[in-house]
């Protein structure tokens, strides 16, 4: 794992246990924010809008469809975060 998801990691693991109201212990690269975390259709919404206001990204218009573990997630932002130019975590 470079630094970029490293940083993501550390910030978005606390996000998802936050919106989801799970222990952080259960937020791991592999868990299915529904299957293993009970993510509902407003969690995800709730996950999407609190990961923009962090991380600087718009997922809006991105597609999701194959983002189904919360390590899916942390790809997804370091993805957006790569294209939009923005640098790791601690610089900004």
């Amino acid at each position: 794992m470079d630094v970029e998801h490293v940083d993501v990691w550390e910030a978005l693991r606390p996000l998802c246990a936050r919106v989801m109201s799970v222990p952080v212990e259960a937020v791991l690269p592999q868990a299915r924010l529904v299957a293993d975390l009970g993510a509902d259709s407003l969690d995800i919404t709730e996950l999407q809008a609190a990961s923009e206001d962090e991380f600087g990204v718009s997922l809006r218009g991105t597609d999701t469809s194959g983002v189904s573990t919360v390590g899916d997630v942390a790809d997804l932002i370091v993805r957006l975060r790569t294209h939009a130019g923005h640098g790791p975590l601690a610089a900004r």
